[in-house]
């Protein structure tokens, strides 16, 4: 798992979620119109200069530490808050169903997961 930054702003740092040398958030990203390409870095540019916004229709806890970015154009990008003031974005998606929802949740939970492990493990390595 590897981290790179994405957006540094005066608040936050927004990270993308590396795994087998693949980038699924960067992969569905490239793959957007400009327009939505420019709705959804226009989203991470406010993150990164004041903080995720408080309206949820933009930005919304799912459960357990997973959030969502979204836009009107039904982009979801699903993130967790990494240490310090960071957001890491783990994959990105169009609107689902329920059903195909929780399956994502389930898949940026497992990642998350395994973040806090690599953490717990390089502070135990430092004593």
């Amino acid at each position: 798992m590897i981290l790179k930054t994405l957006i540094k702003g005066k608040l936050y740092t927004l990270y993308a979620l590396y795994l087998d040398e693949r980038c699924l958030v960067i992969e569905f990203l490239s793959g957007l119109d400009k327009q939505s390409e420019k709705q959804i870095f226009a989203l991470f540019k406010h993150i990164g200069a004041s903080g995720p916004p408080v309206n949820e229709e933009k930005f919304k806890h799912l459960e357990g530490k997973i959030y969502e970015l979204k836009t009107r154009t039904g982009i979801r990008i699903l993130s967790f808050f990494g240490k310090g003031r960071s957001l890491i974005l783990t994959h990105g998606f169009f609107k689902p169903s329920q059903k195909k929802l929780k399956i994502e949740i389930a898949k940026a939970a497992e990642w998350e997961k395994a973040y806090q492990q690599s953490l717990n493990n390089q502070s135990k390595e430092k004593r």
